[in-house]
């Protein structure tokens, strides 16, 4: 089986682990550069190094998506080394937390700044260059919570990925006369991110749901299928990636 390449600059948020790793790692592996962005920097750094030692081309970089100001440093910095940047991934931010309606103003603004405008920083800093090269592609990585809820979920949290999807659909609507494509991923469990489900309800939800837990690979294949010519007539998709946890979506 012939493996698809893929040259382009990528820039991967919350690429020190998890999704992120995952995507970085596979795109790197067809010939990507990747750059890593994470508030963790050791962690994005050990993976870049990896994916150096096993011949691939990555970086890490530190950045904090909440700060605007840090958010246009990183990504002027990557354009002036590379001098293009033909995909973001915006997979970097907070996973669901528990959290009802009493939650307090710090709670809201934590997810909100991280989650959503984090999201909308990174991608602002890089439309600019991706107009000027005539083309690109940007994907996000909301949630299958903000349509299922429950409540042990934060509402913070599903207010804040589903503005991803209203990014999602403003923004492809805006870029695709620039050759931009713009859509989003909704992950179900994954099983390998954020709080682990509680072993008493593994069973039930397994029973729910027959493809149990993806782990980040179906993640990944959806992400790549959208940065390669696989991609090139998908624009304000909301991919349903959830192994059954959505239906007619």
């Amino acid at each position: 089986m012939t493996v698809e390449t893929y040259a382009g600059v990528v820039i991967v948020t919350g690429g020190g682990q998890g999704i992120g790793e995952a995507v970085g790692r596979d795109l790197a592996a067809r010939g990507a550069t990747v750059v890593l962005a994470d508030i963790n920097a050791d962690l994005a750094e050990k993976v870049a190094r990896s994916i150096i030692d096993e011949g691939g081309k990555a970086s890490a970089a530190y950045v904090d998506v909440a700060d605007k100001r840090a958010v246009d440093a990183m990504i002027e910095d990557i354009h002036r080394k590379h001098g293009r940047i033909d995909g973001l991934i915006n997979n970097g931010g907070l996973d669901a937390q528990p959290g009802g309606w009493e939650i307090d103003e710090e709670h809201w603004k934590r997810l909100v700044d991280i989650d959503l405008s984090g999201q909308w920083w990174c991608t602002q800093a890089v439309i600019p260059h991706m107009v000027e090269q005539g083309g690109g592609r940007i994907v996000y990585v909301s949630s299958s919570s903000v349509y299922v809820g429950g409540a042990d979920i934060s509402v913070a949290y599903c207010a804040a990925k589903s503005g991803l999807i209203g990014l999602t659909v403003g923004l492809s609507s805006q870029l695709e006369q620039h050759g931009i494509l713009v859509n989003c991923i909704m992950p179900g469990p994954t099983g390998t991110t954020g709080t682990p489900m509680n072993a008493d309800e593994v069973p039930d939800y397994v029973q729910r749901h027959p493809l149990g837990f993806g782990g980040p690979q179906p993640i990944v294949d959806a992400i790549r299928f959208l940065l390669l010519p696989s991609g090139d007539w998908v624009s304000g998709a909301i991919m349903n990636v959830s192994g059954g946890r959505l239906r007619g979506r």
